[in-house]
């Protein structure tokens, strides 16, 4: 059959008795063949054509006239509902369940039900709808395999994570023994293997053959599954019938290379001894902190004492020396890059320079006070604000968001999110099994959701969120102001002494106009701390203008980088706020995860997951230049990366539902929410009639109760009770997605 409608395939499950090169790659079985034949001719007016094209009213005339029953089955011993939730129309098969359609009905040649049928291209809301009418999860079909294990075929987390909230062993195996977790790393589905490993699932079963989930791993060759089934404890010495352990067949299957990279980030060597530290992570931390300021020291006297063709590229040197002992000995890892956001090495960077420009203030350039005392003012306000700021903007929580407290809340967002048709990335963090709020993600690097997420700074050694977005602002200013008063300090400082004229005074070889030359003679100590600072003018003043841009605008960096991709809030890309809201489920042919960043889109999957669970991009116009991570370090990626420049685009005529204008949103971010009368962490729904006409109907309605403040905490909670967890009181707590396809 060619009708794609239909067509459903289904791995096949490797060899048990021989794992090779040529085994790995499962041959796949088509469905359809085992379903039907393909020369076979259906009835258009049939029952169970009119179930595959979801045509309700053709069902509805053929029931009532007496030409058909929800029960009829065809010549393959197949039912409508089966054809139904295989071709996911949902309200075809909530009409067959009221007319009375049997749930569990086994059919085809694989003598398997409905949900079992829905469960193979994991259709979430089918699956969903026929638990609600009391379908057995736990049935197998003619092949072993229960509604979990096809779940898991489909490489689909939502529906994954609905069926382990049901009353289902995790650890259920299949006719040879295979269990969710052993094909979820077959598969190479990173992100199944984790679900099913965060729900109980043992690394250390054994299949009929002595496989491990670890050992199908392997096969595939997927790294990040492979971490994670050994963060878990899988055994790395456990053998298979034919002795051989996963390592070994790492070396078979030429995934040695997958397997050593895994191993390496989880801080072992390729045989799983784990790689010690110099020092404890508390002292490692230190001492990562404190030698940005030692270094500055050590470059900044090498350009005093030597001539500058020799003092820059020692200094370069010893630059380079900080940033190998910080990753490659108190780290201990493979490369430069690797965790070094993690550590608070870049704060210690900012701390670093900051006490060398305050240094070179207090001993030189205070000392013309009296003729710029307002300048110099300026210039200790903004160093005590700035450094302030900078010290809250890296303590302070920056927003994380709650979590449930107990499985029965959390079972209970999950069914009202499948119920309204929004369970999905967007709506729902399965890295911190918690219902995401309107704004926030999913930081990979503090690994929590944030509220209101801007980005992850390294600089601060911290998110930027909700509670700590205005900190992080004034850090900015502050250090930019800050900046500009120490270069003009230092300006008129050099302008106000007797500079050097004799040359034997001046190095021969400098290359700098004269002027800069005596000056640099003079204090070369000074000049090397003020270029520094310099420097850091560039990427600052940038990141301070977009800041600004943005609270202007009611937007956060997060929705900067992918509004070209979903717009805001997670909506379809450019979509107005009616667009978005009116659309909660993805189509499986998108290329992009919805409500997905571009930084996160491998944490996130639904439908559209690849069965490898790699996904690999050349995004943005740095892409593959080997400038990610330095773009990223100054900030220049949010421009970059990814869509960001088509959904800048598209910011000036996307409707934005937070938008109050500039006065209204500037009130809004030195508010933290009280202008639109919301609490970021516990935003989970946005008023129909928008927040500002919201807003006026609570407080009519706090005035005619007269019992509680305008903008009170009381007023702020309803908002989250009555729409956060969408149940009967949501305008859209009826919403029904139309096709799952």
């Amino acid at each position: 059959m060619d009708d794609t409608n239909v067509l459903v395939n289904i791995k096949s499950p490797p060899a048990t008795t021989l794992v090779s090169t040529e085994s790995a790659n499962a041959a796949d079985l088509s469905f359809s063949q085992a379903l039907n034949d393909p020369n076979a001719q259906p009835d258009e007016a049939s029952i169970f054509v009119a179930a595959q094209r979801g045509d309700v009213e053709l069902m509805r005339e053929l029931i009532n006239t007496g030409k058909a029953s929800a029960t009829d089955r065809d010549a393959q011993n197949i039912t409508p509902l089966h054809w139904a939730a295989i071709n996911a129309h949902v309200a075809a098969c909530r009409f067959l369940l009221d007319q009375g359609a049997e749930v569990d009905a086994l059919g085809g040649d694989l003598v398997a039900t409905p949900m079992q049928w829905a469960a193979r291209n994991g259709y979430l809301y089918v699956i969903q709808l026929l638990v609600a009418h009391g379908a057995d999860p736990t049935i197998a079909d003619s092949q072993g395999y229960n509604s979990l294990h096809l779940v898991t075929h489909s490489s689909s987390i939502m529906p994954l994570l609905y069926l382990l909230h049901q009353p289902i062993n995790v650890d259920s195996r299949d006719s040879q023994g295979h269990t969710s977790l052993m094909w979820a790393a077959y598969q190479g589905d990173a992100l199944s293997v984790d679900l099913l490993l965060r729900h109980g699932a043992n690394p250390n079963l054994k299949d009929d053959a002595g496989l491990t989930p670890l050992h199908w791993a392997v096969v595939r060759g997927n790294r990040v599954a492979i971490r994670r089934l050994i963060e878990k404890g899988a055994d790395l010495t456990a053998k298979d019938g034919e002795g051989r352990t996963p390592r070994d067949m790492a070396v078979e299957l030429k995934s040695l290379g997958a397997w050593k990279r895994a191993l390496e980030e989880g801080g072992m060597n390729e045989y799983g001894v784990k790689r010690g530290k110099p020092l404890s992570d508390r002292n490692t931390k230190i001492a990562i902190f404190i030698m940005p300021a030692i270094f500055f020291y050590l470059i900044f006297m090498t350009l005093t004492l030597l001539p500058w063709y020799t003092g820059i590229l020692l200094s370069m040197a010893e630059f380079f020396g900080m940033h190998h002992i910080v990753t490659r000995v108190l780290l201990n890892k493979s490369t430069y890059t690797d965790s070094v956001n993690q550590t608070p090495y870049f704060a210690g960077i900012i701390c670093g320079s900051i006490l060398w420009v305050v240094f070179c203030w207090v001993t030189r350039l205070v000392q013309d006070a009296q003729s710029h005392s307002f300048a110099h003012l300026m210039f200790a306000i903004s160093v005590g604000l700035c450094a302030y700021n900078f010290f809250r903007a890296v303590t302070l929580d920056p927003g994380t968001c709650p979590k449930p407290t107990s499985d029965e809340e959390l079972k209970s967002i999950i069914e009202d999110l499948a119920s309204e048709g929004r369970l999905n990335g967007q709506t729902f963090c399965i890295q911190c099994m918690a219902r995401k709020p309107l704004r926030s993600k999913h930081c990979r690097v503090c690994d929590k959701c944030i509220a209101r997420s801007d980005h992850h700074c390294p600089w601060v050694w911290n998110c930027v969120g909700a509670n700590n977005h205005r900190q992080f602002l004034l850090f900015v200013t502050t250090l930019v102001v800050g900046i500009c008063l120490f270069d003009y300090l230092t300006y008129s400082y050099f302008s106000s002494i007797p500079l050097v004229t004799d040359p034997t005074e001046i190095s021969p070889s400098c290359p700098l106009p004269g002027d800069l030359c005596s000056i640099t003679s003079h204090d070369s100590f000074l000049v090397s701390v003020a270029v520094w600072a310099t420097l850091q003018l560039t990427w600052t003043f940038i990141l301070l203008a977009s800041q600004l841009w943005q609270v202007a605008r009611q937007m956060t960096t997060l929705e900067v980088s992918n509004l070209g991709r979903y717009g805001f809030m997670g909506g379809r890309g450019g979509a107005s706020l009616t667009g978005q809201m009116g659309h909660r489920h993805s189509h499986r042919q998108d290329a992009v995860l919805p409500g997905v960043d571009t930084e996160d889109t491998a944490l996130v999957g639904d439908a559209s997951s690849t069965s490898s669970g790699a996904v690999h991009r050349h995004s943005g116009v740095c892409a593959g230049c080997g400038s990610g991570f330095l773009m990223n370090l100054l900030g220049f990626d949010r421009f970059t990366k990814g869509k960001a420049v088509d959904g800048l685009t598209k910011a000036s005529k996307a409707s934005n539902p937070f938008d109050l204008g500039i006065v209204g949103n500037c009130k809004d971010f030195w508010t933290a929410g009280k202008e639109l009368g919301v609490e970021y962490d516990k935003l989970y729904d946005v008023p129909m009639e928008g927040f500002r006409e919201w807003k006026r109907r609570k407080e009519r309605e706090e005035e005619e109760d007269g019992g509680r403040k305008p903008g009170g905490s009381g007023g702020r909670k309803g908002l989250f009770m009555g729409l956060g967890l969408g149940r009967a009181g949501s305008s859209r707590g009826g919403y029904e997605p139309v096709s799952q396809v």
